[in-house]
């Protein structure tokens, strides 16, 4: 996760959360995806949901089918890969804009809290090794572990 050097266009990022219909930032470490969808109609409002990642903009077209059947296909789709920090969302002024599509704030903080977790968890595992593979082990080791 990087969040010193970011390589990442804000003001496009900006563009997109306020003109798109439905917005995926998905975070490639935490294998989720935040989908937020501002489409609406007289029978449901404006959605947000942390989802699997998605195989690419097909894949992700079929989930939204799924979700809600009750709706048309989106004029609009934007995946935004996020690779900094899940409170970089905030600390750069893009969690206010996506809050501002939604019908129902509250559940986009519950996301937001849902992304924390994830992301702690996913940090503790990388902390303690798990699921890594060391790319150097320092000669020493490598004979106390041989002996």
């Amino acid at each position: 996760m990087i969040d010193g050097g970011l390589d990442l266009d804000l003001d496009a990022v900006r563009q997109n959360i306020v003109e798109a219909e439905v917005v995926c930032f998905y975070f490639p470490i935490l294998n989720r995806t935040l989908l937020v969808d501002t489409r609406r109609s007289d029978l449901v409002g404006t959605f947000v949901k942390i989802v699997p990642m998605a195989q690419g903009a097909a894949d992700r077209l079929r989930s939204l089918r799924r979700l809600r059947p009750q709706l048309p296909r989106p004029a609009s789709l934007t995946l935004i890969p996020w690779d900094c920090r899940v409170q970089s969302l905030v600390s750069l002024g893009v969690w206010p804009l996506i809050v501002a599509r939604l019908d129902a704030p509250q559940q986009a903080e519950v996301c937001l809290a849902e992304l924390r977790r994830h992301e702690q968890v996913e940090l503790r595992r990388i902390i303690r090794g798990e699921d890594c593979q060391t790319l150097w082990v320092r000669p020493d080791l490598q004979r106390e572990r041989a002996e």
